[in-house]
């Protein structure tokens, strides 16, 4: 099994586990050799995830990943939030970061485009973001990156 079927096999495996926690799966990665895998499973909730619901989650999926068999028995599992800096990858996390800067990466037409702004508005659809220009809104389908930014 190649790695990315080996990742989408996990996140298929991982996803209701980790709701029953009252959270949600952003990312599954799979780093190192072969030899001792590390596999990063990376969590949030609405209000923010702390090291005990992290804790809780681990001792709860490690199970389900070893009766699996994908990564086989040598492995280490690392559960956490996907941190500070790290792209948004699920619009669960717009919703939690509302009124933040962002920095997005997006397809207007054919071109790539970057802005950056404080985020005014989420619905299903779009993000708002408050520009020095004034507001803009950007479609889920087309953002390519979304980090927040911290201000200093």
């Amino acid at each position: 099994m190649e790695k990315t079927e080996k990742i989408e096999s996990l996140k298929g495996l991982l996803k209701s586990a980790i709701e029953s926690h009252g959270a949600f799966l952003v990312e599954v990665s799979l780093k190192g050799d072969q030899q001792r895998p590390i596999l990063e499973v990376f969590c949030e909730t609405e209000s923010g995830i702390s090291i005990d619901k992290c804790a809780e989650i681990s001792r709860s999926i490690l199970p389900l990943i070893e009766s699996s068999g994908a990564i086989g028995d040598n492995f280490r599992l690392e559960v956490s939030s996907p941190g500070i800096g790290a792209p948004l990858k699920d619009k669960r996390q717009f919703k939690r970061n509302l009124g933040k800067l962002m920095s997005l990466k997006y397809q207007d037409g054919l071109e790539m485009k970057q802005m950056e702004g404080d985020m005014i508005g989420v619905t299903e659809e779009k993000v708002m973001i408050e520009t020095e220009k004034g507001p803009v809104e950007i479609g889920f389908d087309a953002i390519d990156e979304a980090v927040v930014k911290i201000r200093w």
